[in-house]
Order: C-alpha cells, then structure tokens, then sequence
C-alpha cells in the first residue's frame, strides 16, 4: 500500500527522497569516484582547424571530417551540431588488452582491477555526447566484440533509453585459426 505523502513535513519528505537516492538501482553501476580524471582531456575549451579541402560544399558543411581527439571533436560537434546529426558509426577500442592491431586496443591493463569501469567511464563520456547530437530520428552504430558487449548494451540502455534499442547485429569474421581451441570466435558486435 503506498504511503499518503501529504502527511509528511517537508523535512521528512527530503528524508525520504535522499533514502531513496543512496540506494542502488537497477542498471550499470561502476566506480566512477575511483578512476582518475583524464588530464589529458581538455574540459574547458575546445578549438578545432576544420581543413575545407576535406569538407563537401560551402560552410557550414554537411559533412565533415575531424581530425584529432575524438572527445574534443564531439564537443566541438555539440556547439555547432547538436541534435542535428542523423547517423554515428563508432568503432571504439574493444578493451581486449592487445596490442597486435593497427590501433592500440589496450585501453587498460587486463590486471587492473578497475579494468571494466574505466573503458566504461571512457565510453560514457562519448556516448553521452554522441547523444547530444544525435536528431529525434537519427541513430547510432557501435562496434564491438564480446569483451564488453554486455556491458556496452547496458550502457547504451542506460544513456539512450532500453526503449531505443534497435537491435544487436552479429558481424560475421574470419574467426581465430588456431586449430588447437574447441570454440571458434568468428563474430563481432553492432549495437544499435
């Protein structure tokens, strides 16, 4: 039976509602207090060299291409495009700890205990401004493999809405070769 609030002081119903906030949720919850601030993210001020020659049609474009850090770029993207934005494809480190691809995918050591939440607060970051710029119909394509697919979907659900998932798409590849392993990882993740 719910409890008839109107009885309540103010200073009970404050009572309550800060109860109800200390109380863990339903979702993805990490150590965000934990992880230490990227210093060398620029959170005040962001100023990017738009090269016109790589741009399609006259200012503003439609279509650009930004080189550089990626959390810079889709603060910049957020001044000037915010909400506008019909379709982001993200292809971004898959936390393996490898170091054999042509980008270093090592995002954090695998024996860091706080392994997991500090790519989660690295994507959090991005995807929250990705959302920013997203329009009312746009959509958003995240690559990734079963290192964190999970939690990526959660994440997703947590930053877009559970209600805005499309889908999980399965991207077939070539697989590992090694013939000695019973299981055969030959897919990847899109999540939409």
């Amino acid at each position: 039976m719910a409890d008839n609030y109107e009885q309540y002081s103010r200073e009970e119903l404050l009572r309550l509602l800060r109860e109800r906030d200390r109380k863990p949720r339903f979702g993805l919850v990490w150590e965000r207090d934990e992880i230490e601030h990227d210093k060398s993210l620029n959170d005040d001020f962001v100023a990017l060299d738009i090269d016109p020659g790589l741009s399609c049609g006259d200012a503003p474009f439609e279509n650009l291409i930004i080189e550089g850090d990626n959390f810079d770029a889709l603060r910049y993207l957020r001044m000037t495009h915010a909400g506008r934005v019909k379709c982001i494809y993200i292809d971004p480190p898959y936390n393996t700890g490898n170091r054999d691809f042509i980008y270093n995918d090592r995002f954090v050591d695998k024996d860091d205990a706080y392994r997991h939440s500090k790519w989660l607060e690295f994507m959090y970051r991005r995807l929250t401004l990705a959302r920013d710029l997203l329009a009312e119909d746009g959509v958003i394509f995240v690559s990734i493999d079963d290192n964190e697919m999970l939690h990526l979907g959660m994440l997703m659900d947590q930053v877009f809405g559970e209600k805005n998932c499309l889908a999980k798409l399965i991207w077939q590849t070539d697989g590992n070769f090694d013939n000695q392993a019973r299981f055969k990882i030959c897919h990847e993740y899109i999540l939409v």
